[in-house]
């Protein structure tokens, strides 16, 4: 007890001594943090040791608003095998009351780039018809660009541009009125150089936006890609329609066998031909809304064996499945992950059998037995594809099994990673309905 009180009186008297020296409050600032990193996946925002947000590449964090102090914003990241967050990055701020700050981390996770934005907060009247926009260049791989943000029937015209900005630099916020718009993206100077112009997209009235032109990452169908990241609400994509939607087909329906594919229900537009049993076709550009594919056997126009429906969103990467038993066949779409990441190499796997009900994942040391190991993941249903595993670089063993059950359908399967790769797979029936082949589309053992 002499302790305790003891040392309660010191700090006791320190407070005492230091009350008048705290700096004080005179009102409240507002942060944010853009992630234009592509290789860092989800990275965390924090004021000091408080996490205030999250991000993934081309998202915004929320808003946040605090005390007009000085803060360190510290920027932090997930390793696989840390039981901890990494921290990457840190900005010192001496916020201003009223102000609004926003911050963009570029560049890699070994190598970032921290660039801080500053304004006035933005208070929208309810009677307000307008919202307020400001451009930021996001893609390093683009030098100087005009920013052109017109309604859809008004031209580039040269001096018209909303902005002109190098990487790393945001514009000045400006008011235009709610409706749509179409962002068009020049070469500094040349208003007829066009590298990126977007679809139409409607803006409502009494919202901050950050019109932002990032570069693509490899889910993307083209090398760049803006959105409108919003200061309250969700972020909205708005694709350039040059850049379409792709389509990756895979037969994994034994009893579907060879087959041809049309997108018209006439029989007359031939996209794939001979698609057979573990095909993986090359992507095919597919127009943005609804499509269907129609199957036929291969050369016979006769028959239509299945046929399935995919809505497109534009500069989307698909993966179409044909999968079933006769009399039971169907498709099933999935958007892989297709971004490699700094920080871990990840493993995926859709299990598209049809003789077993669920499945169990697990990934192993070299050598070890799955006798008294977890499953990575486990009662993996038909038709569904896992959550990413992260992996660390090294070796790994991977078996499937049927859930609960320790006896393996398939593996083990001798896997070498390291950081940025992706293991990507589908586990398929086999000629023997009691175990299970595994089709790679991506890493897998070495040949």
């Amino acid at each position: 007890m002499i302790r305790i009180f003891a040392g309660l009186a010191v700090l006791l008297l320190a407070a005492c001594s230091n009350d008048s020296d705290l700096p004080e409050a005179t009102g409240k600032a507002t942060f944010r943090a853009i992630n234009a990193i592509p290789t860092a996946g989800e990275i965390s925002f924090k004021i000091e040791e408080r996490g205030i947000g999250t991000a993934n590449y081309k998202e915004v964090t929320a808003a946040s608003a605090w005390d007009d102090l000085t803060y360190n914003f510290n920027f932090e990241v997930f390793f696989a095998g840390n039981l901890e967050l990494t921290r990457i990055a840190s900005q010192f701020v001496d916020a201003a009351a009223g102000r609004d700050y926003t911050f963009m981390i570029s560049g890699s996770v070994a190598s970032p780039t921290i660039s801080v934005f500053e304004d006035e907060f933005r208070e929208f009247d309810e009677a307000e018809t307008v919202f307020a926009s400001k451009f930021v260049h996001a893609s390093a791989s683009m030098g100087a660009l005009d920013y052109y943000f017109a309604d859809p029937a008004t031209p580039p015209a040269p001096g018209e541009q909303a902005a002109t900005l190098s990487f790393g630099e945001i514009s000045a916020a400006a008011d235009f009125a709610a409706g749509d718009y179409v962002l068009t993206i020049t070469t500094a100077g040349d208003h007829t150089d066009v590298v990126y112009q977007s679809d139409s997209v409607l803006f409502a009235s009494r919202n901050t936006q950050f019109v932002t032109l990032f570069d693509g990452d490899a889910n993307d169908s083209g090398p760049l890609i803006a959105r409108a990241l919003p200061a309250v609400g969700v972020s909205v994509s708005m694709p350039d329609p040059s850049y379409p939607a792709r389509v990756e087909f895979i037969n994994i329906s034994m009893d579907l066998g060879a087959a041809d594919i049309y997108d018209d229900e006439l029989l007359t537009s031939l996209i794939l031909e001979n698609h057979d049993y573990l095909d993986v076709a090359s992507e095919i550009e597919v127009a943005s809304g609804e499509s269907n594919f129609y199957y036929t056997p291969t050369g016979d126009t006769g028959t239509i064996l299945l046929d399935g429906g995919l809505t497109a969103s534009t500069g989307t990467r698909y993966r179409f499945y044909a999968l079933g038993v006769a009399g039971d066949l169907t498709t099933d779409i999935v958007i892989p992950e297709r971004q490699p990441l700094e920080t871990m190499a990840t493993l995926t796997m859709y299990h598209g059998s049809n003789n077993f009900d669920l499945l169990d994942l697990y990934i192993v040391d070299p050598g070890e037995s799955i006798d008294e190991a977890l499953p990575a993941r486990f009662r993996i249903p038909a038709g569904a594809q896992t959550q990413t595993a992260p992996l660390e670089a090294g070796s790994y063993d991977i078996y499937i099994t049927e859930s609960s059950l320790k006896v393996a359908l398939a593996g083990p399967y001798r896997l070498d990673v390291v950081l940025g790769d992706i293991v990507d797979f589908a586990a398929v029936d086999a000629v023997d309905p009691a175990v299970l082949d595994v089709l790679f589309l991506s890493g897998g053992p070495a040949p």
